[in-house]
Order: structure tokens, then C-alpha cells, then sequence
């Protein structure tokens, strides 16, 4: 279920998409500094976010990129509190396909929290008929993204060789893709 007046997604009574606004600034702030180490292994951003006010610019960026379908951005609330972001890094509009990107709370990891997000997110823009191919690219050494991307129904479609550089060395990375069958 949707709120497209407010472009809130909502997933289940718990769990709720709404679009990045600076006014969770401070919450992901604190988010992303308790687990900068574990989400440093396999992202490259988190050393340039040093302050809430890196946070607030990112925000506002994505709102901008946001509003004009540039990127989607999406703060994951679980019982109203922030946990983390998905988003639609990229999206090829030629082609009608989103590159999707997320992070989550060590502490509300386990909970289905991504899964039932990712899930939700993928059908609204498939049953508007906006995307009809979504891609998660993770590091082969990321067992829990790689994971998220197999319960949401994506298929492996095989693993870019040394397609990321991060921390000083080249890393492979799995692409799974999902096809909607509303396009």
C-alpha cells in the first residue's frame, strides 16, 4: 500500500518507507557512526560521513534527486524510528531498470526488516509499471546482502570480477536481477 500524495511505502504495520528528509539527520547519524566499522567492510562512503551535517547534505541531495527521479531514497522506519536507507542508486530510464542500494541497523538486523522493505519497494515501482528490471550488486564476501537479494526473489545472474575498489583492494561482486511481470 501506497501514500502517493506523501510517496510514503507503506510495507506492514511496523515498517515504512518514506522519502530521505534531513529531519532524520541526527537518528542515521548515530546509526551510521555505531556501525561505521561493519559497514565499512563493504561500502566505500561511511569514512566521508564525519558529522550530522555530511548526513543533512547527503539528505537533502537525495531529496532533490529524488523529487526529480534522478534517484529514489528511502529511510526505513520500523515502529517509526529510523534504521536505515534504500534506495534506487541509479536508475536507467531508458530501459526502465533501478540499480538498488540499502543499509540497515546492526541492531535491527534478523527481523526481516530489508527483505519486507526491498519487497515492497520492488513491487510499487514494478505495479506502476516505472521499472521493470531491478539490480543488487553486493561483494561475494557479503554473505548477509547476498542473502537479502535471494530471499527477495532475485536471481544471480553471475559475479563481476574485481568490480569494486574499496579498503585497498579490488573486490568481486555478485549482480542478482529481478524481471517484473507487470511490464
Amino acid at each position: 500500500m501506497t501514500n502517493t500524495n506523501q510517496q510514503i511505502i507503506f510495507v506492514n504495520e511496523r515498517i515504512h518507507l518514506v522519502p530521505s528528509d534531513r529531519q532524520y539527520s541526527t537518528k542515521l547519524y548515530n546509526i551510521i557512526d555505531v556501525n561505521r566499522d561493519s559497514f565499512s567492510q563493504f561500502m566505500a562512503w561511511p569514512k566521508f560521513v564525519n558529522n550530522e551535517t555530511d548526513t543533512s547534505n547527503f539528505l537533502d541531495n537525495c531529496s532533490i534527486e529524488h523529487q526529480k527521479d534522478i534517484t529514489k531514497t528511502y529511510v526505513i522506519l520500523l515502529d517509526s524510528n529510523p534504521v536505515g536507507l534504500l534506495s534506487f542508486n541509479r536508475i536507467d530510464k531508458n530501459n526502465k531498470t533501478a540499480y538498488i542500494g540499502y543499509w540497515l541497523d546492526s541492531r535491527a538486523e534478523g527481523k526481516g526488516v530489508m527483505t519486507q522493505a526491498i519487497q515492497a519497494l520492488t513491487h510499487y515501482y514494478a505495479s506502476q509499471k516505472i521499472i521493470k528490471r531491478f539490480v543488487i550488486k553486493c561483494s561475494v564476501d557479503n554473505p548477509k546482502s547476498n542473502a537479502v537479494a535471494k530471499r527477495c526473489g532475485f536471481s544471480y545472474e553471475g559475479t563481476l570480477k574485481q568490480a569494486e575498489y574499496l579498503n585497498g583492494i579490488y573486490h568481486d561482486q555478485n549482480i542478482y536481477g529481478l524481471i517484473s511481470t507487470y511490464l
